[in-house]
């Protein structure tokens, strides 16, 4: 018995310690690189929002209009950052180009 609750513990604590984070706010370039493909562009990387086989939860209702190509924005999302997915979009605002070119730390 104490060997069950022992493993059930293990398993709530690797459940815990998983790479999905609260929400925060990113911001840099959205970029349509590829058909069915979108990414959001940060100082820490290329965060998938959609793939050819996958969309971000929320991303129908909260994900601000772009156009095609490059936009800078900052969202409020959830990310997983082992796999570099938002996996959730709570909202946010499309910037003006010229404050991602400024922004020293976006390649």
């Amino acid at each position: 018995m104490r060997r069950i609750v022992g493993l059930t513990g293990l398993i709530a604590l690797a459940l815990v310690t998983q790479s999905v984070t609260a929400a925060e706010k990113r911001c840099g370039w959205i970029e349509n690189t590829m058909p069915s493909s979108l990414t959001l562009t940060d100082r820490d990387g290329s965060w998938d929002l959609v793939t050819i086989d996958w969309q971000t939860e929320g991303f129908d209702k909260n994900m601000p209009s772009t156009n095609r190509g490059d936009t800078c924005a900052c969202l409020t999302v959830v990310t997983d950052k082992k796999s570099m997915r938002i996996v959730k979009v709570l909202g946010g605002k499309l910037l003006p180009t010229s404050t991602c070119q400024r922004d020293k730390s976006l390649k």
